[in-house]
């Protein structure tokens, strides 16, 4: 099967499973709670914006998926929807619904085999992650979709349209990104070190760094 069938695909089946919610598109303002106090504190209105998108950045076993699992079962809270786009296909359902996460109201996309990483696989995660956030179906949206093989160029015009798909959506972006990686343009961005269970969470806007306000722990 070619590599654009397999896209359009895995974009048809998206487009049906958001027909089937039967949601129009919702203008939602504010901000999401990150289900986590300390790190609600470091955030400017409480929360992860709506509307635009929040990078979380952090190496393996840093925290910063059951950080945005933790944000997705807040939204489940408020009686929405949410996405997880898994292009690494690493997510483990039963761990997400040991943090509270309703599987029933969770859409999860990826590829059948479970693998990813590759230069078409990234750019399908990218589309579908598109096509979720601009559908006004989801409150909140995680993405994690690696791009060091998508050519720079490719990857900033569609992290660009990703931005421009929240904005319409109105939904909570989070990027899961790791260190190192592809910049950007986020409304937020946090960085997670140390351990998972305690890791030390940095706000960071543009090149400044929040201090004091703005680094934590995140328990």
């Amino acid at each position: 099967m070619g590599a654009a069938t397999r896209q359009r695909e895995v974009l048809e089946e998206l487009r049906r499973q958001i027909r089937h919610l039967e949601r129009r598109p919702a203008r939602r303002a504010g901000a999401l709670p990150s289900g986590r106090p300390e790190v609600d504190a470091l955030l400017p209105g409480g929360g992860f914006p709506c509307g635009s998108i929040t990078s979380i950045v952090g190496g393996p076993a840093s925290g910063k998926t059951q950080l945005a699992l933790d944000a997705l079962r807040m939204a489940q809270e408020s009686g929405a929807l949410a996405a997880f786009v898994d292009g690494r296909g690493e997510l483990y359902p039963p761990a997400a619904v040991a943090l509270g996460i309703d599987p029933a109201r969770l859409l999860i996309v990826r590829r059948k085999d479970g693998n990813g990483g590759g230069r078409q696989e990234a750019a399908t995660g990218l589309w579908a992650a598109e096509a979720l956030l601009a559908s006004g179906a989801f409150a909140a949206v995680a993405v994690d979709v690696p791009v060091r093989s998508v050519p720079a160029a490719r990857a900033e015009a569609m992290l660009r349209r990703l931005r421009s798909a929240a904005e319409k959506g109105g939904a909570v972006a989070l990027w899961l990104g790791a260190p190192g990686g592809p910049c950007l343009s986020a409304a937020l961005r946090l960085e997670l070190t140390g351990p998972a269970r305690s890791p030390t969470v940095c706000l960071v806007r543009g090149e400044a760094v929040a201090r004091g306000a703005g680094e934590g722990h995140a328990a």
